[in-house]
């Protein structure tokens, strides 16, 4: 973003004079910029995906969740000058939060799985008393097609996939599996307890400082969907998808710290692994679709691929892990 783009853009608060801005690393969807001004700091986040409506109901879920005791921060959006915590910009819609003390963890600095396992465990806890009418969407069994406007036909997207990756398993993989993932999908949903989730736990989503956890960060795709689900997004962004060589030391830490906080029930249990592959596969098509939207590559598709394959391979050894 350009300083007179973002002075357009700041134009809708009451901040002092900008002393000095610069943008955040990290983050495909969204353009986030740390804005000094008057002593004070602040993100201001353009959305790269959500239309303004969606982005005021994850808003009001925050204001919310910021009301429930946790022990970490939640962000904060800032009232612009007419009141409203969304400017509906033609460049994406734009919001204003206060920015929160803290550095992003990383995944491979010692004892991330356990300071990630407990504060998801804590904020599925709380997030339990939040009224399903405050999500700001419901994500309870959707199929494969309503992962990304840009791909409605998983077995036209493995064909089209085999054709520009000749002799990669992965299509392949894509196509042995979709065929049942809306079947289970729809299954677990009606077995398995449902509340409100935050569905995109990352180390780069943590905030640390001192050895604890002081923000959680980014809600967007926060909604209704299986408890159960919150706890298998955790376990492959802040483990390390199977293909990391280091992911499965940081496995069993991860669950131990999660489960002490907020035990699952035995069926929940269960139906990690197949909640894992539907997170992979959706992992996949979200990618996918913003390929051939020209807004990622094809080699990043890939990547997509091989987790799948390397999540597939490792299944049966976090299986046991769950059931230990």
């Amino acid at each position: 973003m350009t300083s007179a783009l973002l002075t357009d853009a700041l134009r809708h608060w009451d901040l002092p004079p900008v002393e000095s801005a610069e943008q955040m690393t990290g983050g495909a969807n969204n353009t986030l910029i740390v804005v000094h001004a008057g002593g004070r700091s602040w993100v201001l986040r353009r959305y790269g995906n959500l239309p303004a409506d969606r982005v005021l109901a994850e808003h009001r879920l925050l204001a919310r969740v910021s009301d429930l005791g946790l022990p970490f921060a939640v962000p904060s959006p800032v009232p612009a000058r007419d009141g409203a915590t969304v400017v509906d910009d033609p460049g994406g819609a734009l919001a204003l939060f206060r920015h929160l003390p803290g550095r992003p963890l990383r995944r491979d600095e010692p004892g991330t799985a356990v300071l990630a396992g407990r504060a998801l465990a804590q904020l599925d806890a709380a997030l339990a008393e939040v009224p399903l009418a405050l999500a700001p969407v419901d994500w309870r069994g959707a199929a494969l097609g309503q992962v990304h406007a840009a791909v409605d036909d998983a077995a036209v997207l493995a064909d089209e996939l085999s054709a520009v990756m000749p002799g990669h398993d992965g299509p392949d993989w894509l196509r042995s599996t979709h065929e049942r993932a809306d079947a289970v999908a729809a299954d677990l949903a009606r077995a398995l307890p449902a509340q409100v989730i935050h569905g995109d736990m990352a180390p780069a989503n943590l905030l640390v400082e001192g050895g604890r956890v002081t923000a959680v960060l980014d809600f967007e795709i926060a909604g209704a969907d299986l408890r159960a689900t919150d706890l298998a997004a955790g376990l492959l962004q802040c483990t390390g998808w199977p293909e990391d060589r280091d992911s499965a030391e940081r496995v069993g830490p991860f669950l131990r710290a999660y489960l002490d906080v907020l035990p699952l029930t035995p069926a929940e249990l269960d139906a990690v692994p197949d909640l894992l592959r539907l997170r992979a596969l959706g992992s996949l098509v979200w990618r996918a679709g913003r390929w051939r939207l020209g807004q990622s590559t094809l080699e990043e598709v890939r990547e997509r691929l091989d987790a799948g394959l390397a999540l597939e391979a490792a299944l049966p050894g976090w299986a046991e892990l769950l059931r230990a």
